[in-house]
């Protein structure tokens, strides 16, 4: 019981507030439900005094039409009572749980775009979806149900205590006896939900890995190896689940021997009575009738525990989203101009970790290209992408003209920066309706002339429904290259003034490349342009280029000084170019 009070309390201890605005239907719920259980206790009351009659005199046929008409009477309004505090708690449970979707999907839009790299959509989709829809059940179900459930038994052992308190007694020890022997089952049970959630999350996580790279998995013969550690994931699941219904069951079995036949002590106390004088048959057949609804509704009200246990470990979940830090942002200001500015800038992904940036400072005027390059894991990429938003900078100013980013409305932010990278996402949708999203009220005559100038409109015209072809699920009928062409053509839709391309055309080939870095350097005119390189050659003209390596920018300057200066960038030049020639 101390678990299921634990599991009640954390959940309105983490996500209560979103209950307090119905908190007017959910009690309405439970008093209709109160109700209901009175209406099924006047069922029994009349089917009580029809078997006093029975063994006292003779009744009327009016008399016992009476007692069956009020039974019957008493049965239905237990019925729609019960129905009527369902339907009011699945209404408050609904609006409840949109209101919690509603605050996680305000919140993710305010949350660093890292968390998302961080924590995986996979995890946060399980998250809006699928654990805030098993709290329906509970929500719905458990407040009415479980006011009823622990009531009714509560109320005919009452009424049993006034008919004959010793059978009442006899009844009571019995069920306490049983549900004390039960109880054993209950030892930790929080601890091994917990467990046998992360059971399930490995054996989930162990099965997705291997659908998703089925491919790649029979390709270079790891069949054998992969499938093991399929079914090695789905064996501990089983196994876990297998021990612990181990451990609980010589309880419940034990407990399910004793608890529910509470009548034995009542027809053994009673006939005892009876021999001795000292009860009415009648009040014996009574108590032997209302002994049965004992046991029922307090083994539904056991049902919930999992129930409560699962709504204790989502809410846990939901709130760690929704304490997330959020991105500092302000009210919103305009800058003078759109030079980019870094100062002393420094990065932790993690605190109390170390640095992966460190002291980083540059400027970048309007309408100039700065390029990042340097070996992979240096921090080009988390450079451009503290600019993006992604993260805020551990200390230092970034600043857009003579604003930090701090000072502006994450909607203004986005105006301000177009950022386009190599892992491109599409939506379902067609072509044209994902270039579109750059510039929502674009016409279709726009979106051909900005796709010709960044050299996509011929691969985009050849396509089956060409600029109508739906692109598929996060892209999928289209190549990687022509996911990141499109990605471009989007951004240069946008026509934001700042652009950065963290390796954008990694997965273009050569021929497109050229055309593609020609369109950008014409879109990019007037505009601050951001270059995260994977090809050297692509940033060869740009007025500045830092060399960035272990966190830390060595150098500043044009091809041709870092050339001369910078002998690490010299030899990856001369290797880049010696792949290039291959």
């Amino acid at each position: 019981m101390n678990d299921e009070k634990n599991q009640q309390a954390s959940f309105f201890k983490e996500l209560g507030c979103f209950m307090k605005p119905y908190r007017g239907k959910y009690a309405a719920s439970i008093l209709i439900s109160i109700l209901s259980v009175g209406a099924g206790i006047g069922a029994y009351a009349f089917v009580g005094k029809m078997v006093s009659m029975l063994f006292g005199h003779v009744p009327t046929w009016s008399e016992v039409c009476f007692l069956i008409l009020g039974a019957a009477v008493c049965k239905l309004l237990n019925a729609v009572f019960l129905n009527l505090s369902t339907w009011i708690s699945h209404k408050a449970a609904y609006f409840t749980l949109r209101d919690i979707r509603n605050a996680l999907s305000e919140k993710m839009l305010c949350l660093p775009v890292g968390y998302f790299e961080e924590k995986g959509s996979g995890r946060l989709k399980a998250i809006l979806v699928d654990h805030v829809e098993e709290m329906e059940k509970t929500l719905a179900h458990v407040l009415p149900e479980l006011t009823a459930n622990f009531l009714a038994p509560l109320c005919y052992m009452i009424w049993m205590f006034c008919i004959d308190w010793r059978l009442a007694l006899l009844a009571v020890f019995w069920i306490i006896l049983g549900f004390s022997v039960t109880s054993g089952m209950m030892k930790g049970y929080a601890e091994k939900y917990e467990g046998q959630c992360k059971a399930f999350k490995g054996m989930n996580q162990a099965i997705v890995e291997y659908v998703n790279g089925i491919e790649v998995i029979k390709n270079f013969g790891r069949v054998n190896e992969c499938s093991q550690k399929y079914q090695n994931a789905v064996y501990e699941h089983a196994a876990y689940n297998v021990n612990w219904q181990k451990e609980t069951q010589k309880y419940s079995s034990l407990g399910m021997a004793i608890a529910p036949f509470s009548v034995f002590p009542i027809l053994i106390g009673g006939m005892f009575f009876f021999s001795k004088g000292s009860m009415e048959p009648g009040t014996l057949f009574l108590m032997t009738i209302l002994s049965f609804g004992i046991f029922g509704p307090l083994m539904n009200a056991m049902n919930y525990f999992d129930q409560l246990a699962a709504m204790g470990t989502n809410a846990k979940e939901i709130k760690e989203i929704l304490q997330q830090s959020e991105l500092l942002r302000g009210k919103g200001t305009k800058p003078d101009d759109c030079s980019v500015t870094y100062e002393k800038v420094n990065f932790s992904y993690k605190k109390n970790e170390d640095k992966v940036l460190k002291n980083i400072s540059f400027h970048v005027p309007q309408g100039s290209m700065f390029a990042l390059a340097g070996p992979s894991g240096s921090g080009k990429s988390t450079i451009a992408k503290l600019l993006a938003g992604f993260w805020d900078a551990d200390s230092g100013s970034i600043r857009i003209g003579n604003k930090s980013i701090h000072e502006f409305s994450q909607e203004q932010l986005n105006k301000l920066i177009a950022y386009v990278d190599q892992e491109t996402f599409l939506f379902d949708e067609s072509i044209l309706d994902n270039i579109r999203i750059g510039c929502p009220q674009a016409t279709r005559e726009m979106v051909m002339e900005i796709s010709k100038k960044a050299g996509c409109h011929e691969f985009i015209s050849a396509l089956p429904d060409g600029y109508d072809t739906r692109a598929g699920e996060a892209g999928g009928r289209l190549s990687g290259g022509e996911k990141q062409r499109i990605a471009i053509v989007r951004a240069m839709m946008k026509d934001a003034p700042v652009m950065i391309l963290d390796e954008a055309t990694a997965s273009t080939d050569p021929e497109n490349e050229a055309s593609i870095q020609e369109a950008l350097s014409a879109a990019a005119k007037n505009k601050t342009l951001i270059v995260v390189a994977h090809r050297l050659a692509t940033i060869a003209n740009a007025q500045q280029i830092a060399f960035v390596k272990d966190g830390e920018i060595k150098m500043i300057g044009t091809h041709q000084k870092l050339m001369e200066d910078c002998a690490e960038y010299k030899t990856m030049w001369e290797l880049s170019e010696v792949k290039e020639n291959v």
